[in-house]
């Protein structure tokens, strides 16, 4: 079995966080192909395997609310854990790969997580624009309510995304 077959069977325990990753990869590769970013299709591989790790959550996480601290540990995890499923699925994986993979939750100036990262990578970045504005636009099995407006998603991610990035997934959603 090919690494993103068995990329495609963990993901598949849970549809909707299947859905997202492909939705989120191809977001990726709008994105990074218009801003001319070298390795767009590494990128989108990154995008796409992005919360592997979302599968080794307690299946109860993905219901809960309000989440707790421990829940909360968990959560924040993810990236890591997708690079643990990674190595697994795919031992030879690049060291770029991963290091998006586990950065696509880093914010400048350190606020993001896993690894607090002041200066996250234009590449991490761009997944991490796409990722928050498609679980912000389609409705998330583990949190509450309806989804929302694209105007409100790429509002969140002005708040930490470069100007060419925004500009870029502006151009993209509006097609």
């Amino acid at each position: 079995m090919g690494m993103i077959d068995a990329a495609r069977k963990t993901l598949s325990i849970y549809p909707l966080v299947e859905s997202h990753c492909r939705r989120v990869a191809n977001l990726t590769f709008a994105v990074s192909s218009l801003l001319r970013v070298p390795n767009h299709k590494k990128i989108t591989l990154a995008a796409y395997l992005h919360d592997l790790g979302k599968t080794a959550w307690p299946t109860e996480l993905f219901t809960k609310y309000p989440i707790d601290s421990s829940d909360w540990a968990l959560i924040t995890a993810h990236p890591i854990v997708s690079v643990n499923i990674l190595d697994e699925i795919w031992p030879k994986s690049p060291e770029y790969i991963k290091a998006l993979v586990r950065g696509h939750h880093e914010r400048p100036g350190g606020g993001g997580y896993p690894d607090g990262l002041m200066e996250p990578t234009l590449e991490m970045l761009i997944i991490g624009a796409c990722d928050v504005y498609d679980a912000i636009i389609n409705r998330r099995e583990f949190i509450p309510g309806k989804a929302l407006s694209p105007e409100f998603a790429l509002s969140q991610v002005e708040q930490f995304a470069p100007a060419p990035i925004v500009d870029a997934l502006k151009k993209v959603v509006q097609k």
